[in-house]
């Protein structure tokens, strides 16, 4: 995809429409056998398709419904075509796989983790963790329609991204099927596997259909967050448009605790962290993840260098959530920012690092020296109107800039440069613009 930081994701040959993904559970050891079928057209004229696949061992491929000849070395597995085919034309492709998932007590890199303290798994995939585990096109530009058959043994649960469809017995087990139809980026997949209760929430004053995840030994646990989600939906609904997708949902899972993941439609937080107790984490993480939704579930990042535009938003979020239910004012929030960040990692466009404080409290303070730059109404207007235009697709920070110019009508070159551009960022936020 020519990503200048993970320029070893995707292929810009393949825009994939469907993912149908079928996959056994095997536990002790931690395993997942399957198939992954993936249809979609040619991007570009070619004579094979390249898929990422850095794990999974492939034992079979089929293309077209025959049998097919592939190459899986590294990280990339290359499957030849009968021939050079042109741009728009149709393909399907059938991927057998085995996959070991290895960890422990503690989150290293991105992937599918075992349980942490019941038999299962949970997963984390941001940027590159499904191709650690699953053949994928494994970028955010390729955003695809997904299925998810998932059988487990007797006695476990099996959640994934959208709706759940029901499930079946199955052999030595059960099939959980989910069906996630608004386009997603693969490192939005979610995983969840384990005693698990599926709680039907109803619909939200907004209008959104609720469906929440919890261990069934902890149902209790989810019920203090339920009418702050509600009043969290209005909240940004309010300020960003209307939630961008059909149903959202918490997922209290046995995972790693202060480790939160904005997974479509069903964001997961640890139920460490998720006791019962609402303070200042938990208002935190849950405004967090919401806000993603909207900012790096609905417009992704086109590039990985554009992070900011993500976790700069869910930042920015936070600290309006933060300060609209009086744990810490936004002023505040964006002050403490600017001076936790005076030893550098930037520019805010391009990190050192792509989960460091500069993509997040970093790309929030960025955000609040706008909004003081053009001037409230015109933030919010541009925000707003960011997201309508961009909605199931990607965004690039210049595209970001233009945006909020056009609607503003302010230029935005000293901003820019000042605050994306310049490896440190200012001491100081700019006076607010004064309207008229």
């Amino acid at each position: 995809m020519g990503d200048r930081r993970h320029p070893e994701l995707g292929s810009a040959d393949i825009d994939v429409d469907r993912y149908g993904v079928a996959l056994r559970y095997e536990p002790d050891p931690d395993r997942f056998s399957g198939t992954v079928t993936i249809t979609g057209i040619l991007a570009a004229a070619t004579d094979r398709i390249a898929f990422d696949c850095d794990g999974p061992a492939v034992t079979s491929v089929q293309l077209d419904g025959t049998s097919a000849a592939f190459e899986h070395e590294g990280d990339e597995l290359l499957i030849p075509l009968d021939g050079p085919r042109a741009a728009g034309e149709p393909f399907e492709v059938e991927i057998a796989f085995n996959s070991d998932i290895a960890g422990g007590d503690e989150f290293v890199d991105a992937g599918v983790f075992p349980g942490f303290r019941h038999l299962g798994v949970w997963a984390v995939n941001e940027p590159d963790g499904v191709s650690t585990w699953m053949p994928v096109n494994d970028h955010p530009t390729d955003k695809a329609a997904w299925t998810f058959d998932v059988t487990v043994p007797e006695g476990l649960t099996a959640v994934a991204n959208g709706v759940f469809l029901g499930s079946a017995p199955a052999a030595d087990g059960v099939t959980w099927t989910w069906g996630q139809s608004e386009p997603m980026a693969s490192y939005l997949v979610t995983t969840l596997i384990g005693p698990y209760e599926i709680r039907d929430g109803g619909t939200s004053s907004t209008g959104v259909d609720l469906v929440h995840v919890v261990l069934d030994d902890r149902t209790d646990t989810l019920d203090p967050y339920l009418a702050v989600t509600d009043e969290q939906l209005a909240f940004f609904a309010e300020r960003f448009g209307p939630y961008p997708f059909d149903r959202y949902g918490l997922a209290l899972a046995d995972s790693v605790p202060g480790l939160a993941m904005e997974t479509q439609g069903l964001s997961l937080f640890s139920a460490l962290d998720f006791d019962g107790s609402l303070g200042y984490v938990q208002h935190l993480l849950l405004a967090h993840e919401l806000a993603h939704q909207w900012f790096g579930n609905a417009v992704s990042p086109a590039q990985w260098d554009d992070i900011w535009l993500n976790e700069g938003f869910a930042t920015y979020a936070e600290w309006m959530w933060l300060d609209h239910v009086g744990l810490q004012s936004l002023d505040a929030a964006a002050e403490d920012a600017l001076t936790a960040l005076d030893a550098g990692g930037g520019p805010v466009r391009r990190p050192d690092e792509l989960f460091s404080d500069v993509s997040y409290r970093g790309g929030a303070a960025a955000l609040e020296a706008l909004r003081r730059t053009v001037g409230d109404e015109a933030f919010m207007a541009g925000v707003r109107a960011w997201v309508q235009e961009r909605v199931d697709s990607v965004g690039t920070t210049d595209e970001f800039v233009a945006s909020m110019e056009r609607i503003s009508g302010v230029d935005l070159d000293a901003w820019e440069a000042a605050w994306l551009d310049a490896a440190l960022l200012p001491d100081r936020l700019p006076p607010e613009r004064i309207a008229g």
